[in-house]
């Protein structure tokens, strides 16, 4: 691997890192200042909904009925319930790409960096709950299934980058061939 490519992987791996300090940052929280943040996210949520009205829509209405459904089992959650998962989603959703194109741009695998981008953030996932017993917090099944599903959309997502990627750029290398085939003819 050359420097340049080098230093971009440190870089994605320096990220993965502090990624990791900042998902079991908000695991350390106690649980009073958890909800404090929840509820300040809600309250913002609140204020944006009550300048463009998004909650009224339909894709809206949809969305958070199938989050509830798939996350709790049941619609009749509180919003700040929905906002604490979607926060576990998405951290976990940043983790998993960022792994996935660390490995991959090490790797030049699609499969195996694929699963390692899977396995590495599941582990922390994993971690993170556990250690969440001993800041007066429980530990939930449940939040590891949501974190997995966040990685594997940030995986998938990455997948289909570096696809779309090579794709954009196999056409351009092979209009480069044909240009330089009917100069030279």
């Amino acid at each position: 691997m050359d420097k340049g490519k080098s230093f971009k992987a440190l870089i994605i791996f320096l990220l993965i890192v502090a990624w990791i300090i900042l998902i079991f940052y908000f695991s350390s929280r106690s649980p009073v200042v958890s909800s404090q943040q929840s509820g300040f996210v809600v309250k913002i949520l609140k204020e944006i909904d009550s300048a463009i009205d998004f909650s009224n829509t339909a894709l809206f209405r949809k969305v958070e009925l199938y989050l509830k459904k798939l996350w709790f089992k049941t619609q009749y959650v509180p919003a700040e319930m929905l906002v604490r998962k979607t926060a576990h989603f998405g951290l976990y959703f940043i983790l998993g790409f960022l792994s996935f194109i660390g490995f991959y741009k090490i790797l030049k695998n699609l499969f195996i960096s694929s699963i390692v981008g899977i396995t590495f953030p599941n582990l922390i996932a994993v971690i993170d709950e556990y250690t969440q017993q001993y800041y007066n917090r429980g530990s939930s099944l449940n939040d590891v299934i949501i974190d997995l599903s966040g990685i594997i959309s940030g995986v998938l997502f990455g997948m289909i980058l570096v696809i779309l990627y090579r794709i954009i750029f196999i056409i351009f290398e092979r209009k480069n061939i044909k240009e330089k085939e009917s100069g030279d003819g």
